[in-house]
């Protein structure tokens, strides 16, 4: 059975977003695209519909590679003018001769379990020119109360087929493939994060 798909909930998605946490995921996602230089080569990983591109430099090249094709839909009436090139691959099969200035990872890691997951860092880590920025918005695993970390992965589980059954601690997986931190802004009291890595 295929997982992580996201095609079902594509249309509510935003919604059930705003409906738990505000406009928090938004902000968070947002907050470090004024980092982003205007000739910057852009790879953003399961970008969902497609918010965050309005907040993009004019200019931006922007490759946006989503599993889910409906999110790609609603992401495709965002283009706000960009030069955006729309992938619809799954990450861990996607291969690419590209080397990106910027890899942005908007509440996409945390799909992933264990394995899958130490293997699209690794991943990451090869598409990223040196000392090239990975921008990495999710959740702080030490800080997300477990009721509501349980209830998100019983609903992802039941309607898209979630692969992670729980939240790992992405930070500390991310500096162990050398990565370094340069900047950090945390939301929704210290429960969402977004960090600024820099590829060493």
């Amino acid at each position: 059975m295929v997982v992580n798909k996201f095609d079902p909930i594509a249309p509510y998605y935003d919604f059930l977003s705003r409906l738990v946490f505000g406009k928090k995921i938004i902000e968070s996602q947002i907050y470090f695209t004024k980092k982003i230089q205007k000739n910057d080569k852009i790879l953003i990983l399961g970008g969902g519909t497609g918010h965050l591109l309005r907040y993009f430099p004019k200019g931006s090249q922007i490759d946006y590679l989503e599993k889910s094709e409906k999110m790609i839909q609603f992401a495709e009436k965002r283009k706000c003018g960009l030069s955006i090139q729309f992938l619809h691959f799954d990450f861990l099969k996607f291969k690419s001769d590209h080397r990106y200035t910027v890899v942005i990872c908007p509440f996409f890691l945390d799909c992933f379990h264990l394995e899958n997951l130490n293997h699209a860092i690794k991943k990451i880590k090869s598409l990223l020119q040196p000392y090239g920025l990975l921008i990495v918005t999710d959740f702080e695993k030490s800080q997300t109360n477990k009721s509501l970390s349980f209830l998100m992965h019983l609903f992802f589980k039941i309607f898209v087929n979630l692969e992670s059954k729980s939240l790992k601690s992405i930070h500390l997986m991310v500096t162990k493939e050398g990565f370094r931190v340069t900047d950090e802004k945390f939301f929704y009291q210290k429960m969402i994060f977004s960090r600024i890595y820099r590829n060493l």
